[in-house]
């Protein structure tokens, strides 16, 4: 049967581009997307955080449209296009440097001094 068929490479997230298969991978795009885009900017956009975009597009959109066949795939035009790891990997490296050290790496000082 078809559907059963289909069901199966749905589940093996094929129809997925290889850097969206993994559930990690997802995470930092989708915050990196969050990070770098001014949602603020658009009205339609602003109540959406990177959590919730990243389950709609992953687990609605483009599921839904590859059980109908379609699926999303780097374009092969000859253009200058940025590279998404390099995005992710700097927009990771702003939210680290953002963050404060955990409370046991945090330098303490004591009273007396």
């Amino acid at each position: 049967m078809m559907d059963d068929q289909t069901t199966v490479w749905l589940k093996s997230l094929q129809y997925l581009p290889p850097p969206l298969r993994d559930f990690h991978d997802q995470k930092e795009v989708f915050k990196t997307i969050h990070q770098i885009t001014n949602v603020d900017g658009h009205e339609y956009a602003r109540s959406v955080d990177w959590v919730t975009g990243q389950c709609y597009v992953i687990d609605i959109f483009l599921w839904f449209m590859a059980r109908r066949g379609y699926t999303l795939q780097r374009c092969r035009a000859r253009v200058p296009f940025r590279a998404l790891h390099a995005d992710v990997e700097e927009a990771r490296n702003r939210r680290g440097a953002a963050l404060p050290l955990p409370s046991a790496a945090q330098p303490t000082t004591s009273a007396k001094e």
